[in-house]
């Protein structure tokens, strides 16, 4: 049966906007392979950028999968698509997708998708020999903190001659002069984050080598420095030159043309040492054009207007051009020596940082996740590539990318090396999958302009690469698509204009303009005219209350409408805003329950900070913040006695009898000896924690966090509490139904999708970089490969940054543009936006600026602008749209999308009290030597009935005797071993003796026979000593090395009974009382 997949190259980019299936697509072109062949999938790999985005990638493959098997309804769209893009029947399809499910299930850990880091991190693992990496090497994720820990140690072992404290020490300076905090170690933990930024990881090395070669620093810095002294001794003397003709000339600056604010103040100016651009203003521009503008009109005398014309023309204006020209000439680099010179004692600190976080990780055996990549760079430059990704374990042919905007230059050329390998050998079936305009994680390296110009990253674009767009959007309503379409297209005209403008550089600006350049979405014809778009911005004056007042008031209008909170989602530009939000409803609305990121992170559990403020209060009984935290949710949670806030805040005494359990602090001393996790437990139970209901997940967690955190550390309770407030109270539990307002976001709603979008706040900044590195291309810069600036329009442009600047103008217009795209694309049906009029910094701006093109050529939209700067612009398109609810009361038959239940878990803690069991060879150690001939006798009888216990024949006993003599066990028991072989062959020699140790029986040794006793109710174990079967009887021996007695004799007749009941009828019973060799049949 023929076969073919969609796309005969080796490579297709699907260029994904929002809400135009991107799942469905990868899932789809991921099934296929495995309908043409159904045990591909060991040879798939699959990436993403999220585990939320493999889990459901997962399930979407595994149930679409099941659901063609089974030929089911809901799959239905699956089976036709599949059949016809492979020209096959549905019977054939669903026999393929059979054979490849069960195969997945059974053998799931090929079952390749997975994040990025993680395929990476698996890459990593399996060349630990090559890299030089322990096995048991601990991966560690928090980048920021471990450099954190190493700037508090750097600090801590500053000594009085270390170059490091002078370096620190020229940076508080520097910071004092510029009117800046002199504290300065939180910007030094900020600054030393760039060491694990793929520019710097790429540059460290040839940056390092110029750093720590000190005469080589020196020359560079002395070299920038007099690049800067050049520039003010020559405007200095200008100035000179400017003050001595007008003292020559007996004039003072009064007598020319607008005195200060003319000509001459451009030489006040740079005796005031500002040598930019703002001086030439256009008055002074004039001035140079036409020298007259230097006099004043109507001079009425004449001879003084003749002076000042003489002293003009032959001095003032000559002097003015030169100092112009020579000003124009040295300020290029007089500025970019001046920005290089500024975080040169930041940049001298970070090889300090870098080292130092090395080094504590070497002593931790840890190794940092962002280092993955480039050392796997480091080693794929060195080695053959086939070689790396077979270490896998797997034979890949293809290779699937999500979210491909995303990644990072670093992590494609690690990537790019397996694809083409993969490339090389299949005809079809490697995909990307990404959109531009979708980039909002640049802040993690990733790199936008990878997909803008993916053609130029293979040779051969015709023959190995496809590009198509997915151009429909299924996710909208028609009227927000046809907003956003408008908008979008319009908005990024404004953008691409604004950057020409800057930039003077249509390559820059069509780099924009391609990214947006598929905007445009196609609407399904099955789609209603429905739909709702409603954009407000409002004055400055009270713009934060009133914004606020209008997210309420557009909530109370949903939900008057009968739309449920849960479909009700805010998102926000920053974290700021959103605790703004969650505090202001909170404390006005309590009917309406907002659900914040932050409601699901573990330090919003009232149980777990109750552990942890306990923990505070025992390190420091003194602690009254822990105290009265602990005592205000003991008496409201646990005794549920109401206590306001206002109690605590008057100094009420905290000690009262029911303040805080008994006993707590009564056994704090004891409670101290315990380790960590007993301490917990001890706490969990004193306050009785399981009467907080519903907090099961976050407590859960806890435990998780804290069993990780006794694995990977010293389980100390200061480090512990050091661990909580720098990571763990920020970690999130898993959250599966929200019942509530979401509020979120931007970065968190990417890849999610609203039934109604409220997008408040629209006002951020959109040229607000702080420091960027640039790439210096001149001398003396380009000593050093890269350097921080300080990203400033003004003082960057005219230097040798500007490029650098240019570039940085348009990643954060794209980044900025891309924010509003996601934003806007989450709203499935109805869309608010609530910005700030009139302020050209904020991104409300191009709202502002694109609403009055979007209103002419959208039908029906309703636009309003008042020149009146107090009264909001207006702009709704639609009307408010409320979809019928839909019955989904049947159940899915397929297995892969039942419905997720909420179980509700109470968590009991119980008092386990320790039992002590002591074997007898323990007990025999702890009793030391002893003369006492009963504790011998005893003791060489354990040894006889061990050594009784082990053989099998007569030939085995050589063989035991010396495995006891080496572990021990005949040391000191009274006979040496070729005495104890001696007795035993004695022993032995008896005839009844010597055939139970013959190879004619089946041996059961000290075997375990199980019975139950009705009247305790319980099961009772019985060991008999020996036990043998010749397939006709069965002989149990019971050995003794005592004196006979009578309760040995029942103790052999209920072995012989038990073994009756499992079915043997031929059963005997002996006992043999080894030191006198006396045998005993019991009846």
């Amino acid at each position: 049966m023929y076969m073919h997949l969609t796309e005969n190259k080796p490579l297709t980019v699907y260029k994904a906007s929002a809400g135009s299936g991107k799942t469905y697509t990868l899932s789809i072109e991921y099934i296929k392979l495995l309908i043409t062949q159904p045990q591909c999938y060991r040879k798939i790999l699959a990436v993403t950028f999220t585990n939320k985005a493999t889990e459901e990638m997962k399930i979407r493959i595994l149930s679409q999968l099941y659901g063609i098997w089974k030929q089911l309804p809901d799959s239905k769209h699956y089976i036709d698509r599949v059949t016809s893009d492979l020209s096959v029947s549905e019977a054939f399809a669903s026999k393929q997708a059979g054979i490849a499910l069960h195969s997945i299930i059974h053998d799931y850990n090929y079952f390749r998708i997975e994040t990025i880091d993680s395929f990476f991190q698996s890459v990593l693992n399996n060349l630990a020999r090559e890299l030089d990496l322990t096995a048991n090497l601990r991966v560690e994720l928090n980048d920021y903190q471990i450099e954190q820990h190493a700037v508090d140690k750097l600090i801590e072992e500053l000594g009085k001659k270390d170059d490091l404290l002078k370096w620190i020490l020229s940076y508080i300076k520097e910071n004092i002069e510029d009117n800046k905090n002199w504290n300065v170690i939180s910007q030094i933990k900020k600054f030393g984050e760039n060491i694990f930024r793929d520019f710097y990881k790429a540059n460290c090395t040839s940056l390092n080598e110029v750093l720590q070669d000190k005469i080589k620093l020196q020359s560079f810095t002395k070299s920038l420095k007099e690049i800067i002294l050049r520039m003010k001794i020559g405007m200095k003397k200008q100035c000179e030159r400017f003050n001595s003709i007008l003292s020559a000339s007996e004039l003072e600056i009064n007598d020319f043309a607008y005195g200060k604010a003319g000509a001459c103040g451009y030489f006040l100016k740079l005796s005031e040492n500002q040598y930019d651009g703002s001086i030439l203003t256009k008055r002074i521009q004039s001035v140079i054009e036409s020298p007259d503008k230097w006099l004043r009109k109507g001079e009425k005398d004449k001879h003084k207007r003749a002076m000042l014309e003489n002293v003009v023309n032959e001095s003032l204006w000559p002097l003015l051009v030169e100092t112009e020209q020579l000003r124009s000439n040295m300020w290029k680099f007089y500025k970019s020596a001046e920005l290089t010179l500024q975080h040169i004692n930041q940049l001298r600190l970070l090889n300090s940082i870098e080292n130092k976080v090395r080094e504590l990780n070497a002593d931790a055996n840890r190794f940092l996740l962002s280092d993955t990549q480039y050392l796997l760079h480091s080693l794929i430059n060195d080695s053959d590539s086939p070689f790396i990704f077979e270490k896998i374990g797997t034979q890949l042919e293809y290779v699937m990318i999500d979210e491909f905007q995303d990644t990072s230059t670093i992590q494609w050329s690690n990537f790019k090396i397996l694809l083409e390998e993969c490339m090389s050998h299949s005809t079809e079936g490697n995909l990307i999958v990404g959109d531009v305009k979708q980039s909002i994680y640049r802040w993690r390296s990733g790199d936008w302009r990878l997909l803008n110009n993916i053609e130029s990253q293979f040779a051969d674009t015709g023959k190995n690469l496809s590009v198509k767009t997915l151009d429909t959007n299924y996710r909208s309503s028609r009227k927000i698509i046809e907003f956003n379409n408008v908008f979008f297209s319009t908005a990024a005209k404004i953008e691409y204009e604004k950057q020409y403008n800057e930039s003077h550089d249509d390559q820059l600006a069509r780099q924009l303009a391609l990214a947006y350049s598929d905007v445009i979405q196609k609407i399904p014809d099955t789609k209603p005219d429905n739909g709702f778009v409603d954009i407000e911005l409002l004055p400055q004056n009270n713009y934060q209350e009133n914004t606020l007042q209008r997210i309420r008031e557009i909530i109370d209008e949903l939900i008057s409408k009968g739309i449920p909170q849960n479909h009700i989602a805010i998102i926000v530009r920053s974290n700021t805003n959103a605790q703004l939000i969650a505090e202001h409803f909170s404390q006005t609305a309590d009917y309406i329950n907002i659900v914040s990121e932050d409601a699901f992170k573990i330090e919003s559990s009232v149980a777990v900070n109750i552990i942890i403020n306990a923990i505070r209060l025992l390190l420091n009984p003194e602690n009254n913040i822990a105290k009265a935290y602990l005592v205000k949710a003991y008496r409201n949670k646990i005794l549920h006695k109401n206590v306001s806030d206002d109690v605590y805040a008057e100094g009420t005494d905290l000690s009262g009898n029911d303040s805080l359990p008994k006993g707590f602090m009564d056994q704090r001393m004891h409670m101290l000896t315990k380790s960590l996790y007993d301490i917990v437990e001890n706490i969990f139970m004193l306050f009785h924690l399981h009467e907080i209901k519903e907090e099961c997940a976050y407590i859960c967690t806890f435990y998780d966090l804290l069993c990780k955190f006794i694995k990977d550390n010293t389980p100390d309770l200061d480090a512990f509490i050091e661990e909580w407030d720098n990571s763990i109270h920020d970690k999130t539990i898993q959250a599966n139904e929200i019942d509530g307002i979401r509020l979120i976001t931007i970065h968190k709603s990417k890849g999610l999708e609203f039934d109604n979008v409220i997008v408040p706040f629209c006002d951020w900044k959109v040229n607000d970089s702080g420091t960027i590195w640039c790439y210096p291309q001149e001398g003396p810069f380009n000593t050093l490969p890269i350097i921080p600036i300080d990203y400033r329009p003004k003082q960057m442009k005219g230097t040798i940054y500007e490029k650098d600047y240019l570039n940085e103008y348009l990643q954060n217009t794209v980044d900025n543009l891309n924010l509003l795209y996601v934003a806007f694309t989450r709203a499935a049906n109805n869309l608010f936006v609530i910005g700030k009029r009139n302020n050209s910094q904020l991104r409300s701006d191009l709202i502002e600026k694109s609403l009055p093109i979007v209103n002419e050529q959208l039908k029906g939209s309703e636009y309003e602008r008042n020149e009146d700067l107090s009264i909001p612009i207006t702009f709704s398109y639609g009307n408010i749209y409320i979809p019928q609810k839909e019955n989904n009361d049947e159940t899915s038959h397929n297995v892969f999308m039942q419905p997720v239940s909420q179980i509700e878990t109470n968590i009991h803690t119980y008092v386990c009290k320790a039992d002590f069991r002591q074997s007898n060879k323990s007990r025999d150690f702890i009793e030391g030597d002893s003369e006492d001939k009963q504790k011998r006798y005893i003791r060489l009888g354990s040894v006889l009935h061990k050594l009784f216990s082990s053989i099998h024949t007569v030939d085995d006993i050589d063989d035991a005797l010396h495995k006891l003599e080496y572990e021990g066990i005949i040391y000191d028991c009274g006979m040496t071993p070729e005495e104890i072989r001696r007795m035993l062959s004695q022993r032995l020699s008896r005839p009844q003796v010597a055939e139970w140790f013959s190879d004619r029986w089946k041996l059961f040794n000290e075997c375990a026979i199980l019975s139950y006793d009705k009247e305790k109710q319980m099961t009772v174990t019985h060991r008999p000593d020996r036990v043998m079967t010749d397939g006709r009887q069965m002989i149990i021996v019971d050995f003794k090395f005592g004196n006979p007695k009578r309760e040995y004799h029942q103790q052999v007749r209920e072995y012989m009974a038990l073994v009756s009941q499992m079915g043997y009828k031929e059963v005997k019973g002996y006992l043999w009382f080894v030191y006198s060799n006396e045998i005993v049949e019991v009846r």
